[in-house]
């Protein structure tokens, strides 16, 4: 396990020790110099900026290092996150379950003492009540969703490079680093979501989603999700805009 500061140290050293300068390694990663500089030197950077941890990995990936970073990413703590509030919801359901069903019984246990009394067909009126006791009734706790027939589950999407494009990004919270050179196509799947963490060359970059394309303008883009209404980016759904 390395820490940010000592990768960018390694990952120097083996710049020099191939030989490259900083914008040989521009030309081929295509993250800016000053940001290769940052990340092999500056201290302050690497504590401070959110996307100093992806781009070292480039810089790891592409020198083949074996590093591993120390850092939970964000999706893992997310996905731990949501597990706990589950279980959580889980055992809350149980015990509403638990009681509701107690307190039902009580009441038709009452209900069958007062009307039996003084009466003489205690016997028949007890027999009615387990066997009204005894059929499966459904469970109230769970609401049923009905689906929007109009609403499309999107699986899968496509990424089309038109030049060298590289992606950090958590598909269903698994952390994915992919380089795509010009002309080249992928295609992910996924069934909740995917978060591109950092998209480098961006306006280099296509996204198909349900057959409608999704360009950018900008050169990087951070944060971007996808899932089965769309591809967001700041609050909007530009899928939709571009429909």
């Amino acid at each position: 396990m390395a820490d940010l500061i000592t990768a960018g140290k390694l990952c120097k050293e083996e710049r020099e020790k191939r030989g490259l300068s900083r914008q040989d390694l521009h030309n081929i990663t295509k993250i800016p110099v000053d940001i290769i500089r940052r990340l092999e030197e500056d201290e302050n950077y690497l504590r401070k900026d959110p996307y100093a941890y992806f781009l070292m990995k480039v810089l790891i990936n592409y020198y083949n290092l074996d590093i591993e970073l120390e850092k939970e990413n964000e999706s893992e703590k997310k996905t731990k996150s949501l597990k706990d509030e589950n279980k959580k919801e889980e055992k809350q359901g149980f015990f509403v379950r638990f009681f509701k069903t107690v307190f039902a019984l009580l009441i038709g246990l009452l209900f069958v003492i007062i009307n039996t009394s003084g009466k003489n067909k205690e016997d028949d009126d007890i027999t009615d009540f387990f066997r009204l006791i005894s059929i499966p009734q459904p469970d109230n706790n769970w609401i049923t969703i009905k689906e929007n027939s109009s609403q499309k589950f999107v699986q899968k999407i496509s990424l089309r490079a038109k030049d060298y494009v590289w992606i950090t990004a958590y598909i269903d919270g698994e952390e994915k680093i992919i380089k795509l050179k010009k002309g080249q196509k992928i295609r992910l799947s996924f069934k909740q979501k995917i978060k591109f963490e950092t998209i480098g060359n961006a306006d280099n970059l296509t996204i198909i989603f349900d057959n409608r394309k999704v360009d950018f303008e900008k050169k990087v883009v951070h944060n971007l999700f996808v899932d089965g209404d769309g591809v967001f980016y700041n609050g909007y759904n530009l899928a939709k805009e571009e429909s």
